[in-house]
């Protein structure tokens, strides 16, 4: 399968495509990297420069992965691109950047993230860039040498959550939720 990317050259896409590409790692996925714009006489600042497009194909090189970048400026909104390049490719998920704005700023703004996640009929994961921890910084960091990684259970294999692990509790006989 594929993990799709939406990309600009934001602090947020960036700390998304690092997620992406961790996970990729520890699925064995493919990922395709997609940055979209209006294009034509319409510069916009989301539109990735020459330069910025070959430091991101070396950083895409040196992860090993499968991984390839497409670039869309056929006047069209970011949003009707990245859904129509989803539904050629099925990705197990789509990795977005999403910015820390309030209801005023995405009302006079609009917003790709909110648009995205109305149109997409995959799985949409945002990562917000953490300006208190860098992003080379990570917490759940896979272990350096990535084939030490253990391999991924099956969703059947998971245990169920909806059961404690000695099994469900004999001194609750109600079914509904918890208060």
């Amino acid at each position: 399968m594929t993990i799709l990317v939406g990309y600009t050259a934001s602090k947020e896409s960036k700390a998304a495509l690092q997620k992406a590409i961790r996970i990729a790692r520890l699925t064995h996925e493919d990922l395709l990297v997609v940055n979209a714009g209006p294009g034509g006489e319409h510069k916009h600042d989301s539109m990735v420069t020459e330069d910025q497009q070959l430091e991101l194909q070396a950083l895409l090189d040196s992860t090993g992965l499968s991984a390839e970048f497409r670039q869309y400026a056929r006047g069209r909104s970011t949003v009707d691109e990245l859904k129509d390049v989803a539904d050629e490719v099925q990705p197990s998920v789509v990795v977005i950047g999403l910015k820390r704005r309030g209801t005023f700023g995405r009302f006079v703004m609009g917003s790709v993230s909110d648009g995205l996640l109305k149109e997409l009929d995959q799985p949409v994961l945002c990562v917000k860039e953490n300006p208190a921890k860098p992003s080379s910084v990570v917490r759940d960091a896979p272990p350096e040498d990535i084939a030490a990684a253990p391999e991924p259970r099956a969703l059947e294999e998971a245990t169920d959550i909806t059961e404690a692990p000695d099994g469900p509790d004999p001194a609750r006989t109600d079914t509904g939720p918890r208060r």
